[in-house]
């Protein structure tokens, strides 16, 4: 399973969050995390799915894709 940076970057784009440092400062997570998540050098656990569900409505569903990374 790999992780839809991309949608996440979109909505956060939408909202007026530019940067992972925005990003981070709306959802309350570590920048780090953050950074790492658009990047798509990790993907977020259950609590950072949660921060991006309740921050800018994208279900996990919408993140998690079945294909693997290349």
């Amino acid at each position: 399973m790999s992780f839809a940076s991309d949608a996440l970057i979109y909505a956060a784009s939408a909202r007026g969050d530019h940067t992972p440092a925005a990003m981070a400062e709306r959802m309350g997570v570590p920048y780090l995390s953050v950074y790492r998540w658009v990047t798509g050098r990790n993907a977020p656990g259950p609590a950072g799915l949660a921060a991006i569900e309740r921050t800018y409505g994208l279900t996990s569903a919408a993140l998690l894709t079945g294909r693997a990374a290349a």
